[in-house]
């Protein structure tokens, strides 16, 4: 059937003497057709060429891609060789038609693969040869142009009609000189755009933006943030963060992220809740550390008393010998005549040999002589004069006056027991200025009786001001300060073991200025208050950011979405300003984008996030990622160029 040939429809019944078309309805005929002549036969569909036919192709087009364009011309000429064909020219003729048959889907795809392998292949070849020739020292984009025009020579060549070779030639060298020199640039763009698109959307990336937003914000500078995490990890180590380093929008930050499910709050909650539940555990450790109170009272006394004991003996023995005399003044003598004083001083003489023998002193030389009915009589010398108590004496019947004192005070007897304490302090400042040695001794050790009172006295402390505290401190020897401060700790470290809640705040029983006074007292150098101090700060701070991440509440969420939101504007022109690169204003736009985008992108940054400001030794790797400095153009090789270069020619220059 003509192609020129022109038709006309017409019903099935015009024609009574036609075959009807299958299915019935009207059919095609020429116009010029005699109804009573038959229908020419219809044209033969064309074959499918099969799974191996399109094989055929395709290796077809990727062999002429490696051969810039000769692939016929050497099939041709190999035939003709082997004699598995005619001659030269009607070999190519029939190879030529082969390639042309092959559709454009694979052809084009096939030829700019094998363009680009071929130029890979050929570069350990090629390289030593332009090396050897000079052409290394070229500059780059001459050497780029070249290696196009010679690829562009050869493709132009190969595709052109046997006798216009050397025409095609010329304008595929014209043409792949273009395209060399255009390779470089193209390949850094494509690698800049590449690396863009996967910063937009790299976790990292999304990080370092919200950091440095934040810090920005926070008008704070990286530098300083980072001073301040490792300032913080001095005074705890292995617990600071810099999230506790960071100002309010970081802080945000990490609220936000404890309050989005994901990974990140994954991170957040447990790194938080574990820091918060070991607080008891730090203060009190603190507190036993600087105070140097180890140890619990109960788990203290037996020790400190025996070791206290053992120290203090000699000095003891040495203020015994030296008041080994009959002592007497005139307010001793007037402290004779209570009664409560005869009566210490006949329960001295009672129980004195078993406190000489307990303190490690040895003898004990009463030289009085106490009646059945409990009355006191001085020996009398060789001369008839009395033979007053020597300082050993005197010592033990301050020690009786001291205890029957606190003791009825203890009973709720407050006046009586007042009574007996002042006239025992009267009677120990006598005895200090009669022997000074005494008051040397009695300051290394008054006797386990009065640290017991300082230790009973330590777990008084939340009942005492600060303003009462601070002298009566004073006015304690070095040991009875050891007992109160034993006292003081076991109390405070017990009401912190005793708080039933699972978050508790451990600092409320110690941040009031009234108790940083008290504690800040019982410290044993300013230095020890210092730390402490400090050391409250942080879990004063602490304690507040993670009430704060923790509270289960959207609020801080909502809020950060909406300043995001809100500061998207301003954060695109600062960039433009600054001369951000395009994936920052990417990343932010897409950021702004359908939810879903939205969640999507920042629950891959969440997990980050999470652990650079919960990690203590996260503070170091801040500096790396916040330092995400514009990457230099990529350094385009003459292989990739003449890659890129064979395979533009391949597409431009090809059938």
């Amino acid at each position: 059937m003509a192609d020129n040939q022109r038709y006309r429809l017409i019903p099935v019944d015009h024609d009574p003497f036609a075959e009807p078309p299958a299915g019935g309805g009207p059919r095609l005929v020429p116009v010029d057709h005699n109804p009573f002549e038959p229908m020419p036969p219809a044209a033969a569909p064309t074959p499918s060429k099969g799974v191996l036919g399109y094989v055929d192709d395709a290796v077809r087009a990727v062999a002429n891609g490696v051969t810039f364009g000769w692939a016929d011309e050497l099939a041709a000429k190999a035939d003709e060789l082997t004699g598995r064909g005619g001659s030269y020219d009607e070999n190519l003729k029939r190879e030529s038609a082969r390639t042309a048959a092959v559709p454009p889907a694979l052809r084009i795809p096939g030829e700019v693969a094998g363009a680009v392998g071929g130029a890979i292949a050929a570069a350990p070849v090629l390289g030593p040869v332009a090396a050897a020739a000079g052409v290394s020292r070229l500059p780059a984009l001459a050497r780029a142009a070249g290696a196009g025009a010679a690829g562009g020579a050869a493709f132009g060549a190969g595709e052109a009609e046997p006798g216009q070779r050397l025409e095609g030639g010329g304008q595929g060298a014209l043409v792949g000189g273009v395209v060399g020199a255009a390779a470089p640039s193209v390949i850094r763009g494509a690698s800049s755009l590449g690396g863009r698109m996967i910063e937009a959307v790299s976790p990292r990336a999304n990080v370092a933006a919200d950091l440095r937003r934040a810090i920005t914000r926070d008008a704070d500078t990286p530098e300083a943030l980072i001073q301040r995490a490792d300032d913080l990890q001095a005074v705890r180590p292995a617990v600071a963060t810099l999230a506790d380093a960071g100002g309010e929008n970081v802080r945000g930050i990490l609220e936000r992220v404890a309050q989005t499910p994901g990974a990140g709050r994954t991170t957040v909650v447990p790194a938080l809740t574990g820091r918060q539940q070991g607080q008891a555990a730090r203060m009190a450790n603190d507190l036993r550390t600087l105070t140097g109170a180890h140890q619990t009272a109960r788990q203290a006394i037996d020790e400190v008393i025996a070791s206290r004991s053992a120290d203090a003996a000699p000095l003891y023995r040495a203020a015994y010998e030296a008041g080994d005399r009959p002592i007497i003044t005139p307010g001793l003598e007037a402290l004779t005549g209570s009664p409560a004083v005869t009566r210490a001083m006949a329960a001295a003489v009672r129980n004195g040999q078993d406190r000489a023998t307990a303190d490690g002193i040895g003898a004990f030389r009463p030289g009085v002589t106490i009646t059945d009915d409990g009355r006191v009589l001085f020996n009398r010398g060789p001369t008839g004069a009395p033979a007053y108590p020597n300082l050993q004496l005197w010592d033990y019947t301050y020690r009786e006056l001291r205890d029957a004192g606190a003791e009825l005070t203890r009973q709720g007897r407050a006046s009586q027991g007042a009574a007996l304490t002042q006239i025992a302090a009267r009677m120990r400042d006598e005895l200090d200025r009669a022997v000074p040695e005494f008051q040397a001794a009695r300051n290394a050790w008054a006797g386990p009786s009065r640290f017991l009172e300082a230790i009973e006295a330590g777990r008084a402390i939340t009942r005492v001001s600060s303003e009462e505290l601070l002298p009566r401190l004073t006015s304690m020897s070095a040991a009875e300060r050891d007992g109160f401060r034993l006292g003081a700790v076991s109390e405070i470290v017990r009401r912190m073991g005793s708080d039933p809640a699972r978050l508790g705040d451990m600092t409320k029983y110690l941040r009031s200025p009234e108790m940083r006074a008290k504690v800040a007292a019982i410290m044993p150098t300013p230095e020890a208050a210092q730390t402490w101090a400090r050391r409250l700060d942080f879990e004063v701070d602490a304690s507040g950011l993670t009430g704060r991440a923790l509270g289960n509440s959207a609020t801080a969420r909502r809020l950060a979405e909406r300043a995001d939101a809100e500061g998207i504007v301003g954060d695109l022109v600062l960039d433009a300003m600054t001369g951000s690169h395009g994936a920052s204003m990417l990343r932010r736009v897409l950021a702004t984008g359908p939810r879903w985008l939205r969640d999507t992108l920042r629950s891959r940054a969440d997990g980050l996030l999470a652990e650079i400001l919960t990690d203590p030794d996260a503070a170091q790797r801040l500096r790396p990622i916040l330092d995400r400095v514009r990457q230099r153009p990529p350094v385009v090789s003459d292989r990739a160029a003449s890659a890129v270069a064979a395979g533009a020619n391949a597409v431009l220059l090809g059938r």
